[in-house]
């Protein structure tokens, strides 16, 4: 790793990361950024991202994003595929770190904001929030790897690697807990605390909501927000 990375990426001085005063001493220390190259092992053979049909990453290129709550911009990408934020610095990309100190990306262009969380099995994550408050609707992005199925014979072709896109996850964030939605309403009503159940419950009754659409999970959390 090249030892300009952390003074290029910070500016030679401290910065305030969710509110947090991290020297650039600290920073050299512990957030560790690992440098990453656009290739995955896929048996026997190593591929590049180029070679492979689909796209692993949230946006197209290096977008300007703000890190946490300060005034701090840098060219970040989202690797679906990793799961991690990555940071191009010069020539050369490396993933950010899955630490507090990194836990918020705001993409300028579209105001779009990702925080770090824990998951259910309590795996550290990237999710997109699309509505803000005491609770939150979360939702997960993912890609999977399908490796490269080659041709039988002649006579029958083979399948080229991709990657795809996995079907968008739903969480919702509350001050206690990240509950995971699925299809069935009482699944989402029991894991509410006692005094929110009835209300949810009339609710998603009265206004035919549908767990599986998103606006409609986005007019539920607006109300839990009320």
């Amino acid at each position: 790793m090249k030892t300009t990375l952390i003074a290029t990426v910070f500016f030679l001085t401290g910065i305030s990361i969710n509110g947090q005063q991290i020297s650039l001493g600290e920073i050299s220390r512990n957030a560790k950024f690992n440098k990453t190259i656009d290739e995955i092992n896929n048996g026997k053979a190593v591929l590049k991202y180029s070679d492979i049909q689909g796209n692993p990453f949230y946006k197209n290129g290096f977008n300007n994003a703000k890190v946490g709550d300060t005034g701090t911009i840098l060219p970040v990408r989202y690797n679906l595929f990793k799961d991690s934020f990555e940071i191009l610095n010069d020539n050369d990309i490396y993933s950010v770190p899955k630490d507090n100190s990194f836990s918020k990306f705001t993409f300028l262009s579209s105001n779009e904001k990702f925080i770090l969380d824990k998951d259910n099995d309590g795996i550290a994550g990237y999710f997109l929030i699309l509505t803000e408050g005491h609770s939150k609707l979360l939702k997960k992005f993912a890609v999977k790897f399908i490796p490269e199925i080659p041709a039988p014979n002649t006579m029958i072709s083979g399948t080229p690697a991709k990657f795809e896109n996995l079907k968008p996850v739903y969480y919702l964030k509350t001050e206690d807990n990240l509950i995971k939605i699925s299809k069935k309403a009482d699944d989402l009503i029991n894991a509410l605390p006692t005094d929110k159940k009835d209300a949810v419950k009339d609710f998603i009754k009265t206004n035919k909501i549908k767990l599986t659409e998103e606006m409609d999970l986005i007019k539920l959390t607006n109300f839990l927000n009320k």
